[in-house]
């Protein structure tokens, strides 16, 4: 069951925000919300997607396993975010793990709902190209990030990609060695990444950064286009 307050922040995310309200309604008619604590899997590696996942607070990490179980994070979700279309749509197993980062609401629509939805629902339909073509906008900039740019870059590029204030101060939202997973990088070198920030005007001290230089940093981390 959803309260009324989840009705108001699952308009306010992006997958719905130009969504007619009848077709938000038909498409959560289905769905339900859960609370989970920081540490539960919200899905394994492998199963079949039987949701279709929105966040309305908290943080979620998509995590991937290889040879011996060895994990590492792929991507983070917040609030607003919504996860794992591709598998939902196509019917196949899930390529990652789901992780809850931080104390979460998500809501959970039922997989075999959302298809039914696609095919007959054009503003979703169309909500669904979007939302795809920009997770596919930041596939990409993930693969440039590890193809083009040296840590220190990837670095810089991650943290102005954070909500900061005038004064250039910003709060890193997941721990560091989670950030280094994220980025491609072991954690001795994300430590070597701020320190050569330093020079650029980046001040660390534990998950609160200061950038003095925006502009500078910037053109250090060869930003060229949003995702």
């Amino acid at each position: 069951m959803l309260t009324t307050s989840d009705h108001l922040h699952l308009r306010r995310a992006p997958l719905f925000a130009q969504m007619p309200g009848a077709s938000v309604d038909r498409l959560v008619s289905a769905a339900h919300a859960q609370n989970l604590a920081a540490r539960s899997l919200l899905f394994d590696q492998g199963e079949a997607a039987a949701f279709l996942y929105v966040i309305l607070s908290g943080r979620v990490g998509l995590v991937g396993r290889g040879m011996r179980d060895h994990e590492m994070v792929v991507e983070f979700f917040g609030p607003g975010d919504v996860f794992i279309i591709p598998a939902v749509t196509l019917e196949l197993p899930l390529l990652m793990a789901a992780r809850v980062l931080d104390d979460a609401r998500i809501v959970l629509i039922p997989a075999a709902h959302v298809r039914d939805m696609i095919a007959r629902d054009h503003a979703f339909a169309s909500a669904v190209v979007r939302e795809l073509s920009r997770h596919w906008r930041l596939l990409v900039t993930q693969i440039k990030d590890l193809k083009l740019r040296r840590a220190p870059q990837r670095l810089a590029a991650h943290l102005l990609s954070l909500p900061r204030s005038r004064s250039g101060e910003l709060h890193l939202l997941e721990e560091r060695q989670l950030i280094a997973q994220r980025l491609g990088m072991t954690p001795e070198s994300l430590s070597r990444a701020f320190a050569d920030l330093k020079r650029l005007g980046v001040t660390a001290r534990g998950k609160h950064i200061v950038i003095a230089d925006p502009a500078g940093l910037e053109r250090f981390a060869a930003i060229d286009g949003a995702p």
